[in-house]
Order: C-alpha cells, then structure tokens, then sequence
C-alpha cells in the first residue's frame, strides 16, 4: 500500500485540554423481529436521547441524537434487555467536534478478534457526499494510519487527529471488553446468509 503525504486542508489542530469526563447511561436493546432491516443485534440509547450506539458483528457505530431509522427499529424490531452501559461519549464527541470543522454525524469503530480496535471510520457533517468521511486504521494504541480509500493510499495523521483517536481507541475498547457478548454477536437473521463479516487479525 503506497504512502500519501498529508493533504494541505487537513483537519483543525485540537488542543489537548479536553472537558472533564461525562459519563453517559445507555439503555440496551436487542432485536426481536427477525424481519428487521438493522444490520446490529443491539442499540443502546442515551438515556438523555443524545445519542444511539450500535453494537454487534465486531464493531460498535455511534450516531448523535436518534435517527429516524433507528427509532422505527426501536419502536418495531427491538425490545429492552434490562441491562445498561455507562460510557463517557462526552469527551469523544468533544475531541470529533473539535477536530472536524463542523463536526461529525456519526462514526463506526471496527474491532479484531481479540476486540482490539483495529478501525475507524467518520461521517463529517460538512462532508458533500456519503463515504467522504476520514478512515483511519488503527495498529495499536498511538499507532495510526489516514486511510484514502479511493486511492488505496494511507497516510500519516496530524497531532489533534491523534488525540481524537487516542481517546476514541481507549473509550471503545473498554466498552468492548466490558461487552464482548454483545459487540461480538452477528448480525440479525436477514443479514446471515453470508455469515457475519469477519475480523480482521
């Protein structure tokens, strides 16, 4: 894969002082209608309602606020499992919003086998079109790489990117350690045919 140099309209510098953490209660959902279209076994919705997480198939999304889509699936496909989750979303959308002129609409964290994260993906709100959002693969704690999907190319990642991911990495990490079961499970019925999408080592 060949290297790319860091374009010029590279994403805001964040100062690394960041809020003091908020933590976020989340009431968990898994589906119940095998017809649903989500491709997550679960949600988990702020309870505040300022946020939805989907957990499942190695990869943990986050929206801001509760789109349409996702509440017809919480209102028809989807039914309380009792638990909950605690999160500090707060600092991660501070760093997203600080780092991205804008901010961002929603992101997806993917995890290996061993639910280290190994990707991150982000739709921007400034964004012009869909799948124009920074990726970025992640080979480890502070180890980083921009990737251009278009072109196949990686590149290196600027110092408030870092800090975005550094707290991004931490922050999923341990939800998926904390909730294995759940980020681990495969996708809802409709979508197994072709088998849950597979980790990458």
């Amino acid at each position: 894969m060949t290297q790319k140099a860091p374009p010029l309209s590279v994403p805001l510098a964040v100062s690394l002082a960041v809020p003091p953490s908020a933590l976020t209660s989340f009431v968990l959902y898994r589906w119940a209608n095998p017809a649903t279209t989500s491709d997550y076994p679960f949600l988990a919705v702020a309870e505040d309602r300022s946020a939805v997480l989907s957990l499942g198939n190695y990869g943990v999304g986050f929206d801001w606020g509760i789109p349409d889509e996702a509440a017809a699936w919480l209102a028809h496909d989807f039914a309380p499992t009792g638990e909950r989750l605690v999160l500090d979303l707060a600092t991660v959308q501070y760093l997203l919003d600080t780092t991205f002129v804008g901010g961002t609409e929603f992101g997806l964290m993917t995890f290996d086998r061993r639910l280290t994260p190994n990707g991150l993906q982000l739709s921007l709100a400034a964004q012009s079109a869909a799948g124009e959002g920074p990726e970025y693969l992640i080979q480890g704690y502070g180890s980083y790489q921009r990737f251009y999907r278009e072109e196949e190319l990686v590149g290196p990642v600027v110092l408030g990117e870092r800090a975005m991911l550094d707290v991004c990495v931490s922050t999923f990490a341990e939800l998926a350690a904390q909730c294995a079961r759940n980020v681990t499970e495969p996708p809802p019925p409709r979508y197994r045919p072709s088998g849950p999408r597979k980790p990458v080592n």
